[in-house]
């Protein structure tokens, strides 16, 4: 029988403490016969995220705030061939690693999930569509290979190392890494199954402010402004 692969899933978390757990269940799980190790990326949570954690028998590894630097500092503790980044607020399907696994057989070296809004997803959908000035061709960023942390991004650990991981930088750092992962490598999206992503923050901030700032900033960044910048149009809703 052939061996699967080892996949450490990274739960990159910020005062999850609603959450945590059951995104954890749900990697615990998984139908998947390899090795799944699980890790939380926490960024100085000063609610009960880690003690609930902790209680959960589970990695962790702290670091200071911020997506990139989360990440990186758990990729350097995990055993896994294959990293899998997580938000505490998903929905995954119990055939999410062994998907992953499979992907990565048939050759891949990384990529995301199409996803869908818990709630209101075709409101949210449709203004990323308008917003994009995607009429007629309806693609989105991901099925371009530009895939963000809604996206459930994987990709293979010596790549990540390769690629000196994430930029760490305050917002975009998934779009950057995206980037250079799709230069030399091959990535896929996976159309099934999908990730059910929360949409608190299209509820908490607002279903037009939320898509158009989406948009902004992306095109900022792409002109050149820096994150540091960028990252104050786009505050935390917890």
């Amino acid at each position: 029988m052939e061996t699967n692969y080892s996949i450490s899933a990274i739960i990159v978390a910020y005062n999850e403490e609603l959450l945590i757990e059951n995104i954890i269940l749900q990697l615990r799980n998984q139908e998947y016969d390899g090795d799944l190790e699980i890790i939380l990326a926490d960024g100085g949570s000063n609610d009960n995220t880690v003690e609930l954690a902790k209680k959960e028998n589970i990695l962790i590894s702290t670091s200071a705030k911020g997506k990139a630097n989360q990440m990186n500092a758990a990729v350097k503790i995990a055993s896994g061939d294959i990293i899998f980044f997580v938000h505490a607020d998903m929905t995954l399907d119990k055939n999410t690693i062994s998907t992953i696994n499979k992907h990565i057989k048939d050759g891949y070296n990384g990529g995301g999930f199409a996803n869908e809004f818990d709630e209101n997803n075709e409101k949210i959908k449709r203004l990323g569509n308008w917003f994009n000035f995607r009429i007629l061709d309806k693609r989105e960023q991901s099925d371009k290979g530009i895939f963000y942390g809604d996206n459930g991004i994987f990709v293979e650990k010596s790549v990540f190392q390769k690629l000196n991981g994430f930029k760490e930088i305050p917002i975009m750092e998934d779009y950057d890494f995206s980037l250079r992962l799709n230069q030399d490598h091959s990535t896929i999206k996976i159309r099934n199954p999908i990730i059910l992503v929360s949409s608190r923050r299209h509820i908490k901030a607002g279903f037009l402010k939320t898509r158009l700032q989406w948009v902004i900033i992306r095109k900022l960044y792409k002109l050149g402004i820096s994150p540091f910048t960028l990252v104050k149009w786009y505050k935390d809703v917890r």
